[in-house]
Parts: structure tokens; C-alpha cells; sequence
């Protein structure tokens, strides 16, 4: 198949791919500040995170689209742009309603980032290489939550919740140039013009394959977000500082790159399609351990330990299952990779959205609340680990 631009850089992607996850780990820190700022709620700020979600979920399914009949090059740098309008709306915001507006512009335009580059890496691999590409990337990526909330709550501290979203302006600035001079298009010049949204959405909703790894999708990463939405709000019951967080980030990365690193071998040996249900069983027994950390008369500094060591064990098992979950969800829908793609995202994210307004909207302020959440997470996953494996 032949190509209409010159793809762009592998490292470009990966940044591409990240920078949605950065975003979000970045604005983490700010929750709440922004809770004190605007006078809402612990609830009301986490429905900033849910919201997010929600717009994501609209948006790969706008971009994948996108991607399909006009490029990937246009779709990309039009999300960026989109991207970049939230960012400077959320700068200017002066009460939560234009918050919400600008989170949803944000959400919209980042999930380009998410559909559109999966889409180009699938054109540009198949088989064992893209399994591979896509360990290499989940590897890589695990480094913006040691990023995110580090940097997020150094600006906290220096410059307020303002220094958050001054920082995500400078980032769609970033991106949006680096796109435009490097980013090529990769849709094959001989593919035929795409099948009805409706008749792929048909065909995928059939497929008992792509709704396991929907639902796994889902639950891995409500497993990670849910950490970033609640984690705040439990360091500070057990009357940690708010850098905390921050430091913690760390943890969460070094989990993730060893999950990379699981999956890189495996995937070289042929063995990556058994990932996802293992690395649901290790997530599982360590949310088990989590529930410890609300233990009666155990000491905070004990709780925070028993709480983001366990969390370091599910951010692993996060990197085991995800790429397996990603290369391999797509295999029997090349013709349209753009458009599956779309809907795949949207399936997942609404999921994903969903459950993060689940989490915020029955938020009580209890240190068990978090470790219970994520125990009962992990047990609603298992019925697709199962049907996956047959």
C-alpha cells in the first residue's frame, strides 16, 4: 500500500499519544484548589474529570472519522487546534460553568491524540510489530505520571490552578506546531472509501472480541484515573500534604514501565495474548491489599505506604494489559481502521467516563472509600477476562 505524505516520527507519535494522559495527571494536583476556587464541592470538582471523559469519548469517534475521509494529517491538526481553544477558554474561566465548557473543548480536541495516532501506528505496522510498537509505547508513556503530578502540583504551589491551564496552553501551542512541520499522512492512497459509521458500529457490537476488550479497556484505565480523581482527597484524610500526590506520580510510572517491560518480552516470545488476564489477577489481589489502608488504628504514614505501593502493583498491571488489549481489538478491521478505531474509543470512553461520574457522584469521605472502589472494580472485570481468553 502506498502512502500520500511522509509518515510522521515515531517519537512525535509517542508524544501524541501521551500528551492526553499528561494533561489530565497535570490538571490532577489543581482538583482541590479548583474545588476552593470556583466554591463547589469535592464532587462537583471530580465531574471536571467525568466531564472530560464524556467529551473524549464524542471526540475519537468525530476524529477517527475524520481521519477515514479526509486524512489523518487534517483530523490531527484540526483536534489540536480545538485543543488549544479549550485551553485558553479554561485560562479566562471565571466560574465552573465555563470550566466545564472548557474541559469539554480540551477532552474533545486531546482525543485526537488518542484515536488518530493509533490509527497511523496501525497503517505503519501489523502483526508482532505493532504488538511490539505498542509496548514500546505503553512503556514510554508511563513516564507522564511521573511528569504530571509532579509539574502539575509545582504550579499549583507557585502560581495557583491558573498555572495549570497556563501550561496546557503552551502545550497545544507546542504540539500544534511540531504537527504541522513533521506530522505526514499515512492513510493508504489505495483504500476504498470507507464503510457506513453505522454499518461498522453494527458488525463491532456483534463482535464478542471487541466488547471484552472494551470493557477491559475501560476497567484498566478506571483503575489508573480513579487513583488520580480520588487519591487527592485520601492523602488528604490521612492528613498528608498536597505534594504528596505529586511524589507519587513516581510510583505510578515505575509501575507502568515495568509493565512495558513485561510486555516487550513477551511480545518478542509470542506470549503477549495471556497479559490481560494475568495482569487482572495481579491488579485484583493488590486492590485486596489496598483495603488495608483503612485498617482501624493503623497509622496514616502506614495507610499512604500500604496505598501507593498497592497502587504501584495496579499501575503494572495497567502496562501488562493495555497494549495486548489495543494491538489486538482491531486485527479483523483493516479496511476501516479509522472508523473502528472511533467507535472503539467511544465505547470505552463513555465507559470510562461513566465510572469516574459514578466514583465522584457516590464520593464519601472515607480513607476505605478508594481501595473498596477499586476491589469492586476488578471483580466486575473478570467475566470479560474470561470470555476473552475462549
Amino acid at each position: 500500500m502506498k502512502t500520500a505524505i511522509r509518515a510522521a516520527p515515531l517519537a512525535l507519535l509517542i508524544v501524541l499519544l501521551g500528551f492526553p494522559q499528561l494533561s489530565e495527571t497535570i490538571y490532577a494536583p489543581a482538583l482541590t484548589e479548583i474545588a476552593q476556587a470556583y466554591h463547589v464541592s469535592a464532587g462537583q470538582a471530580q465531574l471536571t474529570m467525568s466531564v472530560y471523559f464524556l467529551a473524549f469519548a464524542f471526540g475519537v469517534v468525530c476524529w477517527g472519522r475524520l481521519a477515514d475521509l479526509y486524512g489523518r494529517r487534517p483530523a490531527l491538526l484540526a483536534a489540536l487546534a480545538c485543543y488549544g481553544a479549550g485551553a485558553v477558554l479554561a485560562v479566562m474561566s471565571r466560574d465552573f460553568t465555563a470550566l466545564l465548557l472548557a474541559r469539554l473543548l480540551l477532552a474533545f480536541g486531546a482525543s485526537a491524540g488518542s484515536v488518530v495516532v493509533q490509527t497511523m501506528l496501525r497503517d505503519r505496522y501489523q502483526g508482532p510489530a505493532l504488538l511490539t510498537v505498542f509496548a514500546t509505547v505503553s512503556a514510554v508513556l508511563s513516564l507522564s505520571p511521573a511528569l504530571g503530578p509532579p509539574l502539575g502540583a509545582l504550579l499549583v504551589a507557585g502560581f495557583g490552578h491558573q498555572g495549570v491551564f497556563a501550561a496546557l496552553c503552551g502545550l497545544a501551542a507546542l504540539l500544534l506546531l511540531l504537527s504541522w512541520k513533521l506530522a505526514g499522512e499515512t492513510r493508504p492512497a489505495d483504500l476504498p472509501p470507507p464503510a457506513a459509521l453505522g454499518a461498522v458500529a453494527a458488525r463491532m457490537a456483534r463482535d464478542p472480541r471487541v466488547l471484552a476488550t472494551v470493557w477491559l479497556v475501560a476497567g484498566f484505565n478506571l483503575l489508573l484515573f480513579g487513583f488520580y480523581t480520588l487519591a487527592p482527597f485520601t492523602l488528604q484524610l490521612l492528613g498528608m500534604p498536597a505534594w504528596l500526590f505529586g511524589l507519587s506520580g513516581l510510583l505510578v510510572a515505575a509501575g507502568g514501565l515495568f509493565g512495558g517491560a513485561v510486555n516487550r518480552r513477551l511480545a518478542a516470545r509470542g506470549g503477549a495474548e495471556r497479559l490481560p488476564r494475568l495482569a487482572l489477577m495481579a491488579a485484583g489481589a493488590a486492590a485486596l491489599v489496598q483495603l488495608l489502608s483503612g485498617w482501624p488504628g493503623l497509622r496514616p504514614a502506614a495507610a499512604v505506604g500500604v496505598l501507593l505501593l498497592s497502587q504501584l502493583a495496579i499501575s503494572a498491571a495497567f502496562g501488562c494489559a493495555i497494549p495486548p488489549l489495543l494491538a489486538g481489538a482491531l486485527r479483523d478491521y483493516r479496511q476501516v481502521q479509522g472508523t473502528a478505531g472511533a467507535l472503539l474509543g467511544l465505547m470505552y470512553y463513555l465507559l470510562i467516563a461513566g465510572g469516574l461520574g459514578l466514583l465522584g457522584a457516590a464520593y464519601q469521605p472515607y480513607v476505605l472509600y478508594q481501595p473498596m472502589a477499586m476491589a469492586l472494580l476488578c471483580a466486575a472485570m473478570w467475566p470479560a477476562a474470561r470470555r476473552l481468553n475462549r
